[in-house]
């Protein structure tokens, strides 16, 4: 296959690094080193002929020419020109085809001459192909987005989605078939069927497609590394999720984060742990019942991740999908807008995805429902919890689903809590004095002395002291202080 030969321009001295990550993102990224050749001219070892024929003549060579513009027009040639503008002249005379990228900055800071080229490039009808970054990450992503776009436009795309383009990188050793095996038994667990008696690549390869049979060969999709391989970073590193548990309701300061990697079942159990680590979790008595009470219904947020993870971009090589806990909710942000026709004010009941096979798999396992089903099911598992129902939203061409928790009104979700959350304190042993008092302590916050106790249920020390030797053996309750000043607290 005959790669797109790339020439990187711009200031040598002022662009350094970002030229180098323009070099970087190319030359490292699986996806695009398949498809790209990239020329600096920093590479070429010193040579006797002049450099204006060297840099012209590779970029009379080139298919593409990358154009980084800053605030700097460099050293102007006896005719007036800098190595940077004969080089985009010559590539508008070879017709090259030509992506421009702008460093952020205000246009009175530019050099005249940078400023004049701008409009030239800006200028309706030019047909140049341009976008502004701010920071090396920015312009990777910036570069990456442009050459798919490239890519697509000349059809060289148009054959696969993601999820189902072969990575040549990887080899049928890279599955760990433990991870099927475990696969297979979550599957029948959900679909309430027998583990099906079939070989390992029989499953792969004819069930749920994820791997292709080549001429002999066993070759894996995108798809099959998410899910089957111990390490899919290694071949879609945008594939780890990032949470952050910040203090407040604003991304100034961070209590906790993490960045989720391995097989997308592995990072939807990490994701749970880091859930309950940095949500709340109430408790209060309801008549004889011992109620405890998360701060969000997790079915909820797993859905979010989980369509998340199915509908995301993946040829957003520079995002991750992000979960943000703030105090007043949860926000799940993934890399890529809407699909075109569909309306973020009509979801519901709606199934349009670029990951058809991720989806699939994913629907092996009940985790996700072929009928666009998942905002129904988070806007009822929120509403069924006393919460407000999901806010969908689409900053720029990411999608975001916030779910608003209960604030300081945790306790008032009471009536909306499962059954396997309601632990019966008659079944354990507790008589309805010591219901009571544990109702004392836990909603209402109370402590209990042996006197106070007494006073209450008007019993004697010897009952007193069994009554809280019960509780405390259920852990229930704890004792703090000594003697006469002994009292007992929820626990």
């Amino acid at each position: 296959m005959k790669k797109y030969k790339i020439f990187v321009s711009g200031v040598q001295r002022e662009l350094k690094e970002e030229r180098f990550a323009v070099k970087e993102i190319i030359t490292l990224n699986t996806f695009l080193k398949k498809y790209f050749d990239v020329f600096l001219f920093e590479d070429l070892p010193a040579k006797s002929k002049p450099a204006e024929k060297v840099y012209l003549g590779k970029v009379s060579e080139s298919d593409i020419l990358l154009l980084l513009l800053g605030k700097e027009y460099g050293q102007p040639s006896p005719d007036g020109l800098s190595a940077t503008e004969r080089e985009f002249r010559k590539a508008v005379e070879r017709n090259l085809k030509i992506l421009v990228f702008l460093r952020g900055e205000d246009d009175s800071t530019r050099d005249r001459r940078v400023r004049n080229l701008i409009r030239e490039i800006k200028r309706p009808g030019s047909g140049y192909t341009y976008d502004e970054f701010n920071g090396t990450s920015d312009l990777k992503e910036c570069v990456f987005n442009s050459l798919v776009e490239l890519l697509e436009d000349d059809g060289i795309l148009a054959r696969l989605p993601f999820d189902s383009t072969i990575c040549e990188e990887a080899t049928y050793e890279d599955i760990n078939e433990e991870l099927v095996e475990n696969f297979l038994k979550y599957r029948a667990i959900k679909l309430k069927v027998e583990v099906p008696e079939i070989p390992i690549r029989d499953f792969l390869v004819k069930t749920i497609k994820a791997v292709r049979e080549l001429d002999g060969i066993f070759k894996l999709t995108n798809a099959a590394i998410l899910f089957f391989c111990d390490y899919p970073q290694e071949f879609i590193s945008q594939s780890s999720i990032k949470i952050a548990r910040y203090r407040g309701n604003s991304r100034i300061e961070f209590i906790d984060s993490q960045e989720l990697t391995g097989p997308f079942y592995k990072i939807i159990d990490d994701l749970e742990i880091f859930f309950k680590r940095n949500t709340r979790l109430a408790s209060k008595i309801v008549e004889f019942k011992r109620v405890d009470i998360p701060e969000y219904p997790f079915e909820a947020i797993r859905e979010g991740i989980v369509n998340a993870m199915a509908h995301r971009d993946y040829l957003r090589i520079g995002s991750n999908i992000q979960m943000d806990i703030f105090n007043d909710r949860i926000e799940v942000t993934s890399p890529g807008g809407l699909l075109p026709g569909l309306d973020i004010k009509n979801l519901e009941g709606v199934h349009e995805t670029r990951n058809k096979r991720i989806c699939k798999i994913f629907h092996e396992t009940k985790d996700m429902e072929r009928y666009g089903t998942g905002i129904t099911k988070m806007k009822n598992w929120m509403t069924e919890h006393g919460l407000k129902p999901p806010v969908i939203t689409q900053p720029g061409d990411f999608f975001r689903i916030n779910f608003y928790g209960p604030g300081d009104k945790i306790l008032d979700l009471v009536p909306n809590i499962p059954e396997e959350r309601q632990t019966d304190l008659k079944k354990l042993g507790l008589n309805n004095r010591q219901i009571e008092a544990l109702r004392l302590m836990v909603n209402e916050g109370k402590a209990l002395t042996n006197r106070k106790y007494r006073e209450l249920f008007n019993v004697s020390n010897q009952t007193f002291v069994r009554d809280m030797r019960l509780l405390s053996k259920l852990e229930f309750v704890t004792s703090e202080g000594k003697g006469r000043s002994l009292q007992y607290k929820a626990k």
